[in-house]
């Protein structure tokens, strides 16, 4: 009965996030693994960007980003990622927002690979405005091979427009609760960076 409460609350904070926030996807940290119903997952990591202001002009800035995601059902988790935007040349932090997605999972085989697709949505400093967002997740589940790679178009509701961003990386596992994810990531609007996050299952 705890169980369930918990992830009803849970459910109904993502909701008011998604209808009340704004969001971004600067980093993905996440695979196309699911937690399995009831089960909770916390990342905390940050991302170092290049973004391209115009041909001559570069920002560099820092990503720090939380990511909580909770089993709503085997194979389906629901996620709530915020960033903030923190420039290394001068000029204030800002909050880059918030989104929210649903996954689902739609293959795992232990030892060959895993496939999830996810569908989001919310506003970002990236797209200017309110955006929805398709997922695709692939991961090698080889032991000896621990990589993953994350689709996400992003279509621009205030502006025409879709955005793609890209990622690779590796999941390594620090304990049964715990792994680390670094990753590269390349959006087709104006950046290039890497990301490191840890991640903690409940």
């Amino acid at each position: 009965m705890k169980r369930r409460i918990r992830v009803m609350a849970v459910v109904g904070l993502a909701c008011g996030v998604l209808l009340c926030s704004t969001g971004c996807l600067l980093n993905v940290f996440q695979t196309a693994r699911t937690l399995g119903a009831g089960n909770v997952a916390l990342v905390l990591g940050t991302g170092l960007f290049d973004i391209n202001l115009d041909e001559a002009t570069h920002a560099y800035c820092l990503t720090p980003e939380a990511r909580l995601a909770v089993g709503i059902a085997d194979g389906v988790d629901l996620g709530i990622d915020t960033a903030f935007l923190v420039p290394l040349e001068g000029g204030d932090a800002a909050w880059a927002g918030t989104t929210a997605d649903l996954k689902f999972a739609l293959f795992d085989q232990p030892g060959a690979f895993a496939l999830a697709l996810g569908l989001g949505g919310g506003t970002s400093v990236e797209t200017l405005g309110w955006q929805v967002f398709g997922e695709v997740f692939l991961d090698s589940n080889a032991r000896y091979f621990p990589v993953f790679f994350a689709y996400v178009p992003q279509v621009m509701l205030a502006a025409s427009g879709v955005i793609h961003h890209v990622t690779g990386g590796l999941k390594l596992p620090l304990s049964d609760k715990v792994r680390m994810l670094v990753e590269v990531n390349w959006n087709s609007l104006t950046y290039f960076g890497y990301g490191l996050a840890l991640e903690v299952g409940f």
